[in-house]
């Protein structure tokens, strides 16, 4: 894994994202080693908002971060549910929003009521945009022109959000 501490990169999406790091992963083992690091520095209340095509890496990422926080929980992709919760050590709500076509939507789930008690981690956060928490950490997953490779871009929003990054290593 190769990590590129603050590439100027930036695609515009949240009025308030600082680039912190950008990290390479050459295979699925450098993926699940990130998503093992940002695993164990979880919290209930982080907010960790994934971006990136379909079948760029999100749902395994938050495989291993799953892992990571000590969770044995099995980890599938809630497409169709919305929201998957894994109970553990730490507690990890699991959001896919990829099916939500109007905000509206996300605000009847009421998904702020799981910030307090777990991390919650959301795919397809671009859909929500104005229903995120301030702080949070996003990661835009892009694909490469070299095969089964990711950029892995790690934005901040805010001053947890930035210290939160610093120790993904």
């Amino acid at each position: 894994m190769i990590i590129l501490e603050n590439n100027n990169y930036k695609i515009p999406s949240f009025e308030n994202e600082k680039l912190e790091k950008t990290i390479i992963s050459n295979s699925i083992e450098d993926t699940k080693e990130l998503g093992l690091s940002i695993g164990k520095i979880i919290h209930n209340g982080d907010s960790i908002l994934l971006s990136g095509d379909l079948g760029a890496g999100k749902t395994e990422l938050v495989r291993s971060i799953v892992e990571g926080s000590g969770n044995d929980s099995f980890v599938r992709s809630p497409t169709f549910v919305l929201i998957n919760n894994y109970s553990g050590e730490k507690n990890i709500t699991h959001c896919d929003f990829y099916r939500i076509d109007l905000e509206d939507q996300v605000e009847e789930i009421g998904i702020e009521e799981y910030y307090e008690n777990s991390t919650v981690i959301i795919e397809w956060a671009e859909k929500i945009i104005n229903n995120t928490k301030e702080d949070s950490i996003l990661i835009k997953i892009h694909f490469t022109e070299i095969d089964n490779q990711r950029k892995f871009m790690l934005y901040s929003t805010g001053y947890y959000s930035k210290k939160f990054i610093e120790k993904i290593k």
